[in-house]
Order: C-alpha cells, then sequence, then structure tokens
C-alpha cells in the first residue's frame, strides 16, 4: 500500500506526527473511515474527514461506481481495520483530535476537493490567482464531478456534502454548475466552504439554498483596510452585501466566520468579533496553517514574493519566538475574558491561551 505512494502524500506523512511515531497509544475510539470521505485535486479518494490527517488514498473517483464501493475496497478495509483496533498508524494523532476525545460521525461525509480555482489570491492560501476553465485537466474534473454527483443520486442514507477544501466552491466551474442544476434529496445537506463574495449571485435561485446547513465564511478581518490586505481580490462591500443576503434568506443556517491570526491581521480581532455581533453569526480564531506558499524561514532563498510578503515564521504570529507574540495574546487573552459565547477557538489557540 505504502510502496507507490505519490510522493505529495508521502510528503504529507512525514510533516507531521503519525500514530506509528507516537511514544504513548491513542485510547479513544474513531469511526471516520467507515463514514466520511474526501476528494483531492487529483481526484484521489480518501476516506477520511482531512486528506492530510490521514494521506493514503484508497483509488481514484473513476474507479468507483458508488459511495459503498469507495468505504469497501481493499486499501479502505486496511485503514478501517487499522483505526479500529487502536493503532492508528499512518493518522495524524496529535491534530485530528483523536487525543482529546472519541470522535463518532452520526452521518456519511463527503468533501469535494477537486477544484482549487478560486476568485482571490490570499498570501495565506496562495501567490497567484488560480482559475481553471480549459484543458485536459479541466474536462476530467468535470467529468469526476459528474460521476460523484451520480454516487450521490444512488446513495440512500443522510450525507453532509462540503464544497470546498481547496478553492471556492462557487468560482470554480467545475463546481459552480452544481448550484444551478442539481436537484438534491432530502437526506442531502450541504456545508459550504467559501470567501463569501459570490453567495447572492449563485444561490438567489437555487434549490440547494434550503439544503445548505453551514456557510464556512474565510474572512480573516473585521474591517475593510485589513480585509484589502490579507483578502487579497476581495471586495469588503460586496462581502458585506453577501452577509446581508444570508441575514434576509436565513433558512436556520449556520454561518460561522473564521479568522486565521496571522502578523498583518492579530489587532484587527476586537474588529472581527463586533463583526460577529453585528450580524449575529458564529465566529471561529484560529491558527495559521502553513500550506507551503511561503519559504517557511530565511534560509530558503528568498524570492521577490516572499521579498514583499515575508516568510512563514515572519507572518506566524502564534509562533513563541515571533516579537509580536505577547502583544497577540494578550488581545486574544482580552477577548477570551469578555465571554463572547458566539467565539470560538481551536484546540491550538485554546492551549497557547491556557483555555479548558
Amino acid at each position: 500500500m505504502m510502496n507507490d505512494l505519490d510522493p505529495a502524500y508521502e510528503y504529507k506523512l512525514k510533516s507531521l506526527p503519525r500514530g506509528k511515531d507516537a511514544g504513548v497509544p491513542v485510547t479513544f475510539n474513531c469511526n471516520t473511515p467507515h463514514r466520511a470521505l474526501v476528494v483531492d485535486l487529483k481526484s484521489n479518494c480518501f476516506v477520511c474527514s482531512c486528506d492530510g490527517y490521514l494521506p493514503i488514498p484508497v483509488g481514484q473517483v473513476q474507479d468507483f461506481d458508488t459511495l459503498e464501493a469507495v468505504w469497501n475496497s481493499a486499501i479502505a478495509k486496511v485503514l478501517q481495520q487499522d483505526v479500529d483496533s487502536g493503532k492508528f498508524t499512518w493518522c495524524a494523532v496529535e491534530h485530528c483530535g483523536i487525543r482529546d476525545r472519541n470522535i463518532f460521525r452520526p452521518i456519511y461525509e463527503l468533501a469535494i476537493n477537486i477544484d482549487e480555482s478560486c476568485n482571490l489570491h490570499c498570501p495565506s492560501c496562495r501567490r497567484d490567482t488560480i482559475m481553471h476553465t480549459s484543458g485536459a485537466d479541466f474536462d476530467k474534473k468535470k467529468q469526476d464531478m459528474l460521476t460523484i454527483l451520480g454516487w450521490l443520486k444512488k446513495f440512500q442514507h443522510p450525507i453532509q456534502i462540503t464544497l470546498s477544501g481547496n478553492g471556492d466552491p462557487f468560482a470554480s466551474q467545475v463546481i459552480r454548475p452544481l448550484f444551478k442544476n442539481f436537484v438534491p434529496q432530502d437526506t442531502h445537506k450541504f456545508r459550504l466552504i467559501t470567501n463569501g463574495l459570490l453567495i447572492r449571485k449563485q444561490l438567489a435561485n437555487s434549490q440547494l439554498l434550503s439544503h445548505i446547513e453551514i456557510f464556512s465564511i474565510s474572512v480573516d478581518a473585521g474591517s475593510a483596510t485589513v480585509y484589502k490586505q490579507v483578502r487579497r481580490g476581495g471586495q469588503w462591500d460586496v462581502l458585506m452585501d453577501n452577509f446581508d443576503f444570508l441575514t434576509e434568506n436565513n433558512k436556520n443556517h449556520l454561518v460561522t466566520l473564521n479568522f486565521a491570526v496571522q502578523k498583518n491581521n492579530y489587532k484587527d480581532l476586537y474588529n472581527f468579533v463586533e463583526l460577529c455581533r453585528k450580524y449575529n453569526f458564529a465566529g471561529c480564531i484560529h491558527q495559521l496553517d502553513d500550506w507551503g506558499t511561503w519559504n517557511y524561514d530565511t534560509v530558503q532563498t528568498p524570492d521577490t514574493w516572499t521579498i514583499a510578503n515575508g516568510t512563514y515564521l515572519d507572518n506566524s504570529i502564534l509562533m513563541p519566538s515571533h516579537p509580536e507574540h505577547r502583544e497577540c495574546l494578550r488581545i486574544l487573552t482580552d477577548i477570551t475574558n469578555q465571554k463572547n459565547k458566539f467565539i470560538t477557538y481551536t484546540s491550538i489557540i485554546k492551549k497557547l491561551n491556557n483555555q479548558k
């Protein structure tokens, strides 16, 4: 299973601590490999909620006729047995949450991440705009999307469909037709990960709107000035108009605004809290992840983009070695002490901030 692994997935395996390397055994249980499926940019299938947590593909989209066939495939069975036995050999046990609790997924989950197209080019994610509109790879993605929709039409169980972890689903010409043409079943519930700028345009007349349970919107700011800096290509007034749309058309959606704390935005945290309060949206404050966009540190040869934007260590304000780290923690502590019930924090933020 590991002999022919793509170098990209080998890199992911080595980038995070795995169960096979852990000195302390995992004492909790997880049913994720039996319930979750992620389809990545290469149309590979992963039986986890995140392809970085268990980066071993069980096959390609076109290898399977149904969702059941994915979970019943030979490699999937090996991974399921490994997790069921408590080994977690290839799992990112320090990051996925299994150290803290049992992970039980009551319904099936499908994350469709086959297209990285996006109308923004945020420094935390990419250096330039990526938009696929033609070519062999684009055609393949469209065909794979049709196959996935075929899976959903045949699937009889409740399932949450997440769009999209690598780009923006509303900007993607691979995924976007879904909002106009797909007729969802009662068992289909959607979770949309988006920058929020095209919600009104794509959903105003869509049958999907009433099936969307969660909008997870990356904002990373609480003011127009900071937003322009960290969400490049975005317009604050357009974002606010889309927030108005969600408020006007609230069909029991849960709306969460996400804030990745970094050097260029941490002083805007107070404004972010007020933004969440204004619209009655939930807010999630989380760490800045290293997606390989920035050079990690100055040891690497700086290029023009790095000279202008800095390295990961320059921007990762939550690193204790960062010169502004203490000031950032002071702000986070202050916000925590305000006990805003609509604001949540990832486990890493909680540990840094001594939260329980």
